[in-house]
């Protein structure tokens, strides 16, 4: 009898694996995964106030998928490794249009809505300042992105037809995304070539941002050369609202004194 139970359990233990392989501890490490508490594993939360109430009917983004649309949108934002560093204390402000600028953007993270402009001569660290809040909004929990208005006009091409019909699903997600993302940053507005289509797009993206600004809701920071005057008037005038903040900088191009 004994032999018999030696035998049973010799040939029970040649068919147990010696090593779990992986495809198994990943199903079994997926079972494992617990869903949210707080959104059941949707990723939105809605608010519970009562009909009438300015945030009933909105939804709002789980913390538990917070991380996720960050490192997302920072793919969408296409700075480099050593952009992603920048911060606003590596902003040297020698001048005073340079220091205004800094204090506007030190400003503008504390509270992040409505519009923050700034235009001016070129290399007095605009497009550094964009960058700087980008990265130290994203560090401290926050989204937001950075975008090129070359790489908007980019977009924008290729998410419509001569028609206005939507082409390319994917171009055209990343513009719904820079109308509702929590903060936009737009450098070299002034570098759009601004045929009828273009400047449709582009006042449409402003005007959404601008409505979600003043929910305070959304903010954005742009960065341009010359004057917002010169930008189509019906930007301009969103842009110059008195409850939004314009920063000129006419300081020198710090660029040649640039050392490696």
């Amino acid at each position: 009898m004994p032999s018999q139970i030696n035998q049973v359990a010799s040939q029970m233990q040649s068919r147990v694996p010696s090593q779990v392989s992986p495809s198994l501890m990943r199903s079994t490490a997926d079972a494992e995964k617990k869903v949210c508490a707080e959104c059941g594993g949707s990723g939105w939360l809605r608010w519970d106030v009562p009909l009438g109430h300015p945030q009933f009917g909105k939804a709002e983004r789980c913390g538990c998928k917070r991380l996720e649309d960050m490192a997302r949108l920072q793919r969408l934002s296409g700075l480099t490794a050593s952009e992603q560093a920048v911060r606003l204390s590596d902003v040297v402000a020698a001048g005073a249009g340079t220091k205004a600028m800094v204090e506007a953007a030190r400003g503008f993270i504390q509270n992040p809505v409505g519009f923050l402009t700034l235009h001016g001569t070129t290399g007095n660290a605009k497009t550094t300042v964009l960058q700087g809040v980008v990265n130290e909004l994203v560090a401290g929990g926050m989204e937001a992105v950075y975008v090129t208005a070359f790489d908007l006009l980019g977009y924008i091409r290729k998410a419509f037809n001569a028609n206005k019909d939507v082409v390319n699903l994917d171009a055209h997600d990343r513009l719904r995304r820079f109308s509702a993302v929590r903060v936009l940053c737009i450098d070299e507005l002034d570098k759009v070539r601004w045929t009828e289509f273009v400047e449709e797009q582009i006042t449409d993206l402003i005007d959404a941002r601008y409505r979600l600004g003043l929910d305070w809701s959304v903010g954005t920071v742009i960065a341009m050369n010359a004057n917002p005057e010169t930008l189509p008037p019906w930007i301009y005038s969103r842009l110059r609202d008195g409850r939004n903040v314009m920063v000129e900088n006419t300081d020198a191009d710090v660029r040649p004194g640039m050392e490696k």
